[in-house]
């Protein structure tokens, strides 16, 4: 719908294509956007590690979000998740946390372009080694099966707060560990949208990237652009901090 909103200000109509499983080739896309005419394509976060990066992009204007489609590498726009995590960081010290400990998977740290994990080493170089919690960063995306693992972490390093996400980690500190939440140890969402509203959290700001990426787009078709760009461009939106 964002992107919908912003392209109709240009006066273009977005249309929607589904790839992959259950949706169509990257040769029939091809064909597809031929046949009527489309020239500009912005590649969605959920195809982009396959089947995004299957596609010819020499007659099209082309944009991403975020991390996820490296290869080839378009203008992208995204979060700015060194900012949120500092953000994020500063709000906890303010707020007497000190003990700050970052959990989330690999695959959500990589596909930032390691911003989650860089930020939240670059915070704490500013604390004592005591107070510094190694970051876990999970290898399975399948939370469930990281439980074992994330109790051993939190009784080893006894965090004060949690960036982590808002499933699965509540249940396992207050069912497994025995805590309360937030009276014996705070939650900040990493990724948090308004069904998140118990817990604090950063704010991604979707619907600034999704027009931002329209933007980006709009601005190759007017100038003719077309192709995998010799020097992408990146558009970073600040994240907001929800109390």
């Amino acid at each position: 719908a964002d992107i919908r909103v912003r392209a109709e200000q240009y006066g273009y109509r977005a249309e929607e294509f589904f790839l992959g499983r259950g949706g169509i080739t990257a040769q029939r896309l091809s064909t597809i956007l031929a046949s009527r005419g489309i020239e500009g394509l912005i590649i969605s976060p959920r195809s982009s590690r396959a089947i995004g990066a299957q596609l010819n992009y020499t007659p099209f204007a082309a944009a991403t979000f975020g991390y996820g489609l490296q290869r080839p590498a378009l203008h992208r726009a995204s979060t700015n998740m060194t900012q949120g995590i500092l953000q994020a960081t500063a709000e906890l010290h303010a707020r007497n946390y000190r003990r700050i400990g970052l959990v989330v998977t690999q695959w959500i740290n990589d596909r930032s372009d390691h911003t989650y994990s860089g930020a939240m080493l670059n915070y704490q170089q500013t604390l004592p080694p005591r107070q510094r919690i190694p970051l876990l960063l999970f290898s399975e995306n399948t939370l469930a099966n990281n439980a074992d693992i994330f109790c051993a972490w939190f009784k080893r390093h006894q965090p004060d707060v949690l960036i982590t996400f808002d499933s699965y980690v509540p249940d396992w500190v207050t069912k497994k560990l025995k805590l309360r939440i937030p009276e014996d140890v705070g939650l900040v969402v990493h990724d948090w949208v308004a069904p998140h509203a118990r817990f604090a959290g950063i704010h991604h700001r979707r619907p600034h990237v999704a027009a931002a990426a329209v933007d980006l787009l709009a601005t190759q078709l007017m100038r003719n652009e077309r192709g995998i760009p010799e020097v992408p461009r990146q558009i970073l939106i600040p994240p907001r901090w929800v109390d």
